[in-house]
């Protein structure tokens, strides 16, 4: 008799686990539900605007090397009036001015719009991708996120589910550029972004994050 009352609890347990595991996948489920207001998809504004925010802003050199959609990666050499000077920081660019005489001392690797390294050999080749940067890109500049904070996936191809802890714009640039579209997302609200003036705004759904995303794209402008 004791054996029988023994097996019986050992299956009410397994049958407590089960529904627990059950439980909790149905919730993750529902967290990333198409038809939940708080899911974005590949093609919905959110991740367009998502994407344009954390795009890297190449224009904070552009003093240097002329091109708004890439930067050169520090360290590297400069000619300052004649004077070899070394760039280490952002905070070196506050002593040149629009009328100083800049020379790059080649070779130089610059991350881009897309934070892909390319190494730079000549002025031809930066000039070449300065051209290639557009006057009026999309990306996004006066409002960045506060990180860290979490992601939340579901991949209708393969029935897989997966929160993922983001930490930097990079990060969320790569996932958003390889996002197809058998994959929908939600962010784990609340979540905070800093202005370009230092204030801090929280969103804690969707369409308050893009509500607050169009109030500020007014505002922004290059090198701010």
């Amino acid at each position: 008799m004791i054996k029988i009352i023994k097996n019986i609890g050992i299956q009410w347990m397994v049958i407590q686990v089960v529904f627990l595991l059950i439980s909790c996948q149905e919730e993750e489920r529902e967290l990333i539900d198409p038809t939940i207001d708080d899911t974005i998809t590949q093609d919905s504004t959110l991740a367009g605007l998502m994407k344009n925010v954390v795009t890297h802003d190449g224009s904070f050199d552009d003093l240097v090397d002329k091109g708004n959609c890439y930067s050169i990666n520090f360290p590297y050499f400069i000619l300052h009036n004649g004077n070899l000077k070394e760039i280490t920081h952002t905070a070196d660019y506050a002593e040149i001015l629009d009328s100083d005489t800049i020379q790059i001392q080649f070779p130089v690797t610059v991350t881009t719009y897309e934070y892909k390294e390319e190494f730079i050999e000549t002025s031809t080749e930066l000039n070449a991708l300065a051209s290639s940067c557009l006057s009026d890109d999309e990306d996004i500049e006066c409002i960045d996120f506060v990180y860290p904070f979490n992601l939340s996936t579901f991949n209708a191809n393969t029935n897989l589910l997966n929160t993922i802890e983001v930490l930097h714009d990079a990060q969320v640039y790569k996932f958003m550029d390889e996002m197809d579209d058998q994959t929908v997302m939600s962010i784990n609200y609340p979540i905070q972004l800093v202005l370009h003036n230092g204030d801090h705004t929280t969103s804690g759904h969707n369409e308050q994050l893009v509500a607050t995303i169009l109030d500020f794209i007014e505002s922004c402008n290059e090198n701010d």
